[in-house]
């Protein structure tokens, strides 16, 4: 899986890397949604990949629980 740099974030938003730097202080929940959804983008994960992956991590806890 792909990390995600703020040039990626950048790049997606049509943004500068330092703007999207600056969110950190500044609007850090915008900052936090964007590295999510940058993520998801980067490694192909679309809503129904992510709801399977939480069933598959909820399933796990109770197993283990």
């Amino acid at each position: 899986m792909k990390n995600i740099q703020y040039k990626d974030i950048a790049n997606y938003l049509g943004k500068s890397e330092g703007t999207v730097k600056n969110w950190k202080n500044s609007h850090p929940v915008l900052l936090e949604f964007c590295k999510i959804g940058a993520f998801c983008k980067e490694n192909n994960l679309d809503i129904n990949k992510i709801k399977k992956l939480v069933e598959v991590q909820e399933a796990v806890k109770g197993v283990e629980g």
